[in-house]
C-alpha cells in the first residue's frame, strides 16, 4: 500500500506527459538512468526429462513458459527505489523553476542613465545615484496628477521625500528636485489638461529650488506658452504645507486652500497644481488651479511638472 501512494506523483506526472514541457524533459531524464532496471526478465528452464527404459532414450522434457514483461519506467520498477526516483524528480523541477526565474529578473532590470536628457527611451529610469525617475523625451517628470488614485494632502516629510507611483500619480520629492536643479541652466515645462480633453502649456527658461535649510525656495523666470504665467506669483517664495505653514499671508494657505497640500504660496497664489483632484469646485480655489487659464473655480483634470537640465 505505502509503494502505491509513493507511485501517485509519478502516475500524475506520466498522465500530465503530454500538456507540460517541464514534466517530459524530468521524465526522460530519470527513465534514461532507470530503464537498465526494467528489463524483461526470462522465464525459467524447463525441467529435464526423465530417462526411459535401458537401450532407448527418453523424450526431452517441455521449455518453461515465458517470464512476464517487466514493469516501464513511467510506472516504476519493483525492485527500484521509489523514495529516490521521487526526490530526483522533485530537485529536477526545483532546478528548472530557479532558472526561470532568474532570467525573467534580468531581463526586466531597468536601466542605469545620468539624466533623462541621456536616456534613448521614455518610461521608468533609475539615475546612477538610485533615484527613480520617469522620462518624458529627455525631461524629468517630477509631478503628475491623473485620476486623484493618490493623495496629495501630505505633510512636510512626504512632501520632501516623495510619494506616489512613478508610473502613475506622484511628487518626486523637493530633496530630489532640489539636488537636480542645483547645478543651474535647468529649464521647466508645465502641462495642463482640463476634463474636456483642452491642453494648454507653460514654459519656463530657467527653474531651480533652494535647499531644505531656505524652505525649498522657488527660483522661476522666463515664461513662454498659452496657459499664462500662473507662477509668477510664487517666485522667490518657500515651500508650505499645513504642519509647515511658511507662507507670507497670515494665515496658512495649504490648510484654506480646500485641503493639507504643499506648495510655494505667497499670499496665497494664482496657481495650485498639487490642490485636491475634484471634477467641479464648490469655491473659489478648491481644486488643482491655474487661474490664467481656468479661474479659480474651473479645476483642472490632469497636470505634468517636468524639469531638465542641459
Amino acid at each position: 500500500m505505502a509503494k502505491l501512494v509513493g507511485l501517485l506523483p509519478v502516475l500524475a506526472c506520466y498522465v500530465t506527459m503530454v500538456y507540460s514541457q517541464q514534466c517530459r524533459q524530468v521524465m526522460t531524464t530519470v527513465c534514461d538512468d532507470e530503464v537498465t532496471n526494467s528489463r524483461m526478465q526470462k522465464g525459467d528452464k524447463g525441467d529435464v526429462g526423465r530417462s526411459g527404459k535401458s537401450g532407448s532414450q527418453g523424450a526431452k522434457g517441455e521449455v518453461g513458459e515465458k517470464g512476464m514483461q517487466g514493469d516501464s519506467c513511467a510506472l516504476g520498477s519493483l525492485g527500484t527505489d521509489i523514495i529516490t526516483r521521487l526526490a530526483r524528480i522533485e530537485e529536477l523541477l526545483t532546478r528548472s523553476s530557479t532558472t526561470t526565474t532568474t532570467t525573467v529578473a534580468t531581463t526586466t532590470a531597468s536601466s542605469r542613465i545620468t539624466s533623462c536628457v541621456s536616456s534613448s527611451s521614455n518610461g521608468v529610469h533609475i539615475l546612477t545615484n538610485e533615484v527613480e525617475v520617469y522620462c518624458d523625451d529627455g525631461w524629468t517628470v517630477f509631478q503628475r496628477r491623473i485620476d486623484g488614485t493618490v493623495s496629495f494632502q501630505r505633510a512636510w516629510d512626504d512632501y520632501a521625500n516623495g510619494f506616489g507611483q512613478i508610473d502613475g500619480e506622484f511628487w518626486l520629492g523637493l530633496d530630489n528636485i532640489h539636488e537636480m536643479t542645483r547645478g543651474g541652466e535647468c529649464r521647466l515645462k508645465i502641462e495642463l489638461w482640463d476634463f474636456d480633453g483642452n491642453q494648454r502649456h507653460a514654459d519656463y527658461s530657467s527653474f531651480s529650488i533652494e535647499s531644505a535649510e531656505n524652505l525649498y525656495r522657488l527660483r522661476v523666470s522666463g515664461y513662454s506658452g498659452n496657459a499664462g504665467d500662473s507662477l509668477a506669483h510664487n517666485n522667490g517664495h518657500p515651500f508650505s504645507t499645513e504642519d509647515s505653514d511658511n507662507d507670507s499671508s497670515g494665515g496658512n494657505c495649504a490648510s484654506h486652500l480646500g485641503g493639507t497640500q504643499g506648495w510655494w504660496f505667497g499670499a496665497c497664489s494664482d496657481s495650485f497644481l498639487n490642490g485636491v483632484w475634484i471634477r467641479q469646485s464648490s469655491g473659489g480655489w478648491h481644486g488643482i488651479i491655474w487661474y490664467h487659464w481656468k479661474g479659480a473655480r474651473e479645476p483642472l483634470k490632469e497636470t505634468k511638472m517636468k524639469l531638465r537640465c542641459d
